[in-house]
This record gives structure tokens, C-alpha cells and sequence, in this order.
């Protein structure tokens, strides 16, 4: 079993930590919609076999947010859980895909969801968490850019994820009037124009805080660039991103 080990969140939280603004609360939504998280369990009910049984009791660990609203704590880490407890404690976690945990606090209408709330932490509020799940996201391709920033995946993996049907965001221009969406675009380096894409609504903000996210397919996006002759695609150009010209897409 591979321990939950979030660096991508906790760098994310740390700099937030640093510099407290609505862009860091951004990157931070960026880094939950994908990955691991650990919720704070201890005090539950023993589990069978790894997994709890139907009935069993189980206490995820809160407190109170800014403005006495109820709080969520997850965790990047098992340490991070650890610093809240005397040593001699024995400390009950459970791991969750990031999004669920989002999904968890907005299921049980919490206010805050804090992240290492130990410190430094970020607390996400509930309209920060329903912009990031109010649209649909794309967690395979977001987790495929994210191995290939590492290293860890190559330029072929990341387009097999990108040629799968799955959500995929663009942007919509700020500029846009009624009856006419301008979609996003980028100038690449041979003077054609690519088509911005998005595995998330937070992404979209990360790029440019006045677009809003219009909600397509992967495939969909890519016939686009095929039938309008673009010259690519740029996706998540907030980083970690990859661009793809239309010859790598292909018919």
C-alpha cells in the first residue's frame, strides 16, 4: 500500500501560507482536483480488513472556520495529522481522492474545508469549492500532465489521455457579447493559433480570472481544432501544461 504522501497540495497550501490571496486559494483548488488526501478518523470504530464495516462509526475531525462556520480538516500527510496529537495517540486515517474530499465537505454543507490545518494551512469556503466542482473536470488528464512534469509520463501517454472522450473546459473570453462566445486562443510559435483547454474550472480562473468555463469533450475540442484549422491545443497553460500541434492530434 503506497502511503498518501500530497506534495503537489501541501507546496500549494504552503504558498498560500506565504502570500494569502485569492490566487494562491486558486492554486490550491488546482492541486485538489486531483490526488490523494487523508482525512483525521481517529476515535472511529477499528476497520475490518482495511475497510470499515456498514454501521461502523466513524469520526472525521473538524472545527470552526473564520466566521465560526463549521470546518473539515484533510490532510496531505499522515505527519500533518500527527502534529494535532501527543505522541502516545493513536492517530486513525483515511485516504480520499482529493475531489472527494471536496465532494465530502460540500455533501455535508461544511462552511470551510481546511488543508493541514496544523499549519500552514488554507481554508477553502464553500463557494470556493463549488466553483471548482460546479463544472465538469477531467482528473485523468490533469494526473497524466502532472507525471509528465515529473518525468514520470511521456508526451505519447499525456496525448492518449487527451484522445480518450472525457470533460474538457475552454475558456470563454471575457470580451464575449451575447450571441457571440470568443473562446480562448494562443498565438504558437509558428504564427497559427491553438485553442486554450482547460481540465478545470479552476484552471480556467488560474489563466484569466474574467473567462468562464464552457463545458465540452475532449473529442469535441479536437474536431474543433481539426475542422477550424488550428494550429493546436494549449492545456492547463497555468502549469503544469503540454501543447500539442495539430499534425501530433491527427485526423
Amino acid at each position: 500500500m503506497t502511503l498518501v504522501d500530497n506534495a503537489t497540495a501541501r507546496r500549494a497550501v504552503e504558498a498560500f501560507g506565504a502570500k494569502p490571496d485569492q490566487r494562491g486559494v486558486l492554486d490550491v483548488l488546482r492541486s485538489c482536483m486531483y490526488g490523494e488526501l487523508l482525512f483525521d478518523v481517529t476515535g472511529s470504530d477499528e476497520p475490518e480488513d482495511g475497510t470499515f464495516a456498514a454501521g461502523a462509526h466513524l469520526q472525521f475531525r473538524g472545527g470552526a472556520g473564520p466566521d465560526g462556520g463549521r470546518a473539515l480538516y484533510v490532510f496531505t500527510r499522515q505527519e500533518e495529522i500527527a502534529r494535532l496529537y501527543d505522541s502516545d495517540t493513536r492517530i486513525q486515517s483515511m485516504a480520499t481522492p482529493a475531489t472527494g474530499a471536496l465532494s465530502f465537505a460540500r455533501s455535508r454543507r461544511d462552511a470551510w474545508l481546511y488543508i493541514d490545518p496544523a499549519g500552514p494551512t488554507c481554508a477553502l469556503s464553500a463557494a470556493d469549492i463549488d466553483f471548482a466542482l460546479g463544472n465538469p473536470s477531467n482528473e485523468p488528464l490533469k494526473a497524466a500532465l502532472a507525471a509528465f512534469d515529473a518525468g514520470d509520463a511521456d508526451r505519447q501517454e499525456v496525448l492518449e489521455v487527451l484522445l480518450t472522450e472525457g470533460p474538457l473546459l475552454l475558456g470563454a473570453d471575457g470580451n464575449s457579447v451575447p450571441g457571440k462566445t470568443l473562446l480562448r486562443s494562443m498565438t504558437l510559435s509558428d504564427g497559427s493559433t491553438a485553442l486554450v483547454a482547460f481540465t478545470s474550472a479552476p484552471e480556467v480562473a488560474a489563466h484569466n480570472a474574467f473567462d468562464g468555463p464552457g463545458s465540452f469533450t475532449t473529442l469535441r475540442v479536437l474536431d474543433m481544432i481539426r475542422k477550424n484549422r488550428h494550429g493546436g491545443i494549449v492545456i492547463n497553460p497555468a502549469g503544469p501544461s503540454i501543447t500539442f500541434s495539430a499534425a501530433e492530434i491527427g485526423d
